[in-house]
């Protein structure tokens, strides 16, 4: 690579905790922001990683000579990954909406794909979820947080392969098939906490960065549609009933407020204050 390769010219996208930057022929560095620690960084990796070698439709990543495996540039972090050509199934839609109830199938039978997967090498679903309580606690109240736990107490455990954060925008459509990208939430863990934070994101979520107003307008008309066809369609090979994906949707509405997404923030604060009560102890 000519020059210095975090130059703009080699910057191919933008994500919400990282940059990926061309890497030679056929791959690509994904470099974090500036703070990501190497804890994060490597727990991205290897979910990539597991992710790989389980065969699933995921980028390969290639360690760099280091003990870690990770890159360093100008003091950030980052690893070395294929290059994925192609659009997601969102950008798709935005331009082809006819093609909304193959694609909302296609993305069930890819989520029920992960779910397949039994792992013990990734972060805890629920000793990730947990942190994020005692810290819902300092924010907005030891009760609230106290009555989060307990929500999650009584919700069932696994060790499935969970994505984190599920959607059709980390869904790319390539000539050589689709790919799943945006490991770095991935955990083992329970499902239907997987699914149900998926459809948190259809039914709450804010709009990707750089759409338009004609993006925004076809995306909330057609968001509905698409996650009751997904709903249909993983309900009907789940292995277990969609009740338990709606017992974890108040526990989701607090795992997702931890990002303090700015569109979101306020919505959530209200709804987790009405849903598990306002006093402090």
């Amino acid at each position: 690579m000519n020059g210095n390769p975090l130059d703009r010219a080699n910057l191919v996208g933008i994500g919400r905790t990282a940059e990926i930057y061309a890497w030679g022929d056929g791959r690509v560095l994904r470099l974090f922001g500036e703070g990501a620690s190497e804890q994060y960084a490597m727990r991205e990796m290897n979910a990539f990683r597991i992710a790989n070698e389980a065969q699933l439709p995921c980028p390969a990543v290639y360690p760099g000579n280091t003990p870690d495996g990770l890159v360093r540039i100008e003091g950030r972090l980052g690893f070395v990954m294929d290059r994925v050509e192609g659009p997601s199934m969102l950008q798709i839609l935005t331009k082809q909406p006819w093609r909304l109830v193959s694609f909302a199938r296609a993305m069930a039978a890819f989520h029920l794909g992960l779910h397949r997967q039994h792992v013990t090498d990734l972060p805890s679903q629920r000793q990730r979820f947990e942190a994020i309580a005692a810290w819902i606690g300092n924010v907005l109240g030891s009760s609230i947080g106290d009555r989060v736990r307990a929500a999650l107490d009584r919700l069932p455990d696994d060790d499935a392969l969970c994505h984190g954060d599920f959607h059709p925008d980390n869904i790319l459509l390539g000539d050589c098939g689709a790919t799943i990208i945006d490991w770095g939430p991935a955990t083992t863990g329970a499902a239907a906490a997987d699914v149900a934070w998926t459809a948190y994101l259809f039914k709450h979520a804010g709009y990707p960065p750089g759409m338009n107003r004609w993006q925004r307008l076809m995306l909330a008309a057609f968001r509905r549609l698409f996650y009751a066809v997904y709903k249909r369609a993983y309900a009907r090979r789940a292995p277990f009933p969609w009740s338990e994906v709606e017992a974890w949707a108040p526990v989701i509405a607090a795992m997702r407020f931890r990002d303090q997404i700015p569109e979101e923030k306020s919505f959530l604060e209200q709804y987790l204050k009405q849903t598990f009560g306002c006093g402090e102890n």
